[in-house]
């Protein structure tokens, strides 16, 4: 295989260090601070299950220099510590964004925070559960490649006779035999493990990327999901089984935007248009054509400008709590 393109080369952060949850699961942060404006807005980074901090690797290269950018491990993931028992769950997530933004977005400032897939469950579930910190600490969000219900009901990575519009994946309500037989794939990872690598690969790759994605992009993405502990993508599974934010949803009322894959199998586009049309203070849809799951990989343009806009947008509600940025 060829190299990895430069912008799949992690930066250095600024800083690293961790902060602990109320539970004590202990949760590793990265920050990297913008080149020269010390009161740039600030992007908190929160990534999808079986990944970690590195998957927002592409996006970083390209907002670092202009936003305050802080990425973490989630629990189980990356460097961050095993989840403690009990803690699979989206109150445990809220908990941990909610150390993050304590210990990272500076005392009146307002971050962009921007989740993939269950880090976006993980934001939604922040709004429900810290009112005051979402006022306090978050001007805006995105939420990107994601679902608030009935996630397993709806994933197309069972072959489908159905179809959604112009080819998309199929968002109707899965049927007794395709919902039993994703429930059985997402919740045991030992399958996955025991396969051929290449095997693991192309399985990860259909159930997460569309055929756009390019090599480099599959093998990346296939190694970080194979990287995840299986305790993790278990008890993570089980919880997105069950899953229902709705009620939450509804709470998150900040300016969010919601950005989706239309070959998104994992959470197709139906997802993304029941969420715009239920949050209180929509910013948008955006629907990148032809791409899968995984958005800030194979979509990192689309993503950052989705995460800079945002900011731009906060910056100019709040001209009070930001110094004008200067050039040159």
């Amino acid at each position: 295989m060829t190299a990895l393109p430069a912008d799949f080369r992690p930066l250095t952060p600024t800083r690293r260090f961790t902060v602990t949850s109320p539970d004590g699961a202990r949760i590793a942060v990265q920050v990297h601070e913008p080149d020269r404006d010390s009161d740039a807005p600030t992007a908190v980074l929160v990534h999808g299950w079986t990944l970690s901090a590195t998957f927002w690797v592409r996006v970083v290269h390209r907002i670092a220099g202009l936003v305050r950018t802080v990425v973490y491990d989630q629990r189980g993931h990356g460097r961050s510590s095993p989840v403690p028992d009990g803690g699979f769950t989206p109150a445990a997530l809220a908990d941990d964004l909610a150390a993050v933004l304590a210990a990272t977005v500076p005392d009146g400032g307002a971050a962009v925070v921007a989740g993939h897939s269950m880090g976006a469950m993980a934001v939604v579930a922040f709004a429900g559960r810290h009112a005051d910190g979402l006022h306090r600490q978050v001007g805006t969000v995105l939420l990107a490649s994601t679902g608030v219900e009935q996630l397993l009901g709806r994933m197309a990575v069972v072959p489908s006779l159905r179809r959604g519009p112009a080819g998309t994946p199929d968002a109707g309500t899965a049927g007794p035999v395709r919902l039993a037989v994703t429930r059985q794939a997402l919740r045991d990872a030992r399958p996955l493990h025991r396969m051929p690598l290449p095997l693991a690969r192309a399985t990860l790759v259909h159930t997460t990327m569309s055929r756009t994605a390019t090599p480099q992009e599959r093998a990346y993405a296939a190694d970080l999901v194979l990287a995840c502990p299986p305790r993790t993508y278990e008890g993570f599974a089980r919880m997105l089984a069950d899953l229902d934010l709705a009620a939450d949803l509804a709470r998150l009322d900040v300016p969010a935007r919601v950005l989706v894959g239309t070959a998104d199998r994992l959470t197709p586009p139906w997802h993304a248009r029941r969420m715009a049309a239920s949050l209180p203070h929509p910013a948008g849809l955006v629907q990148v054509a032809g791409a899968g799951h995984l958005t800030p990989l194979t979509a990192p343009d689309a993503v950052a400008a989705a995460v800079l806009d945002l900011a731009r947008r906060d910056r100019e509600a709040r001209p009070d709590q930001w110094v004008p940025r200067t050039h040159g």
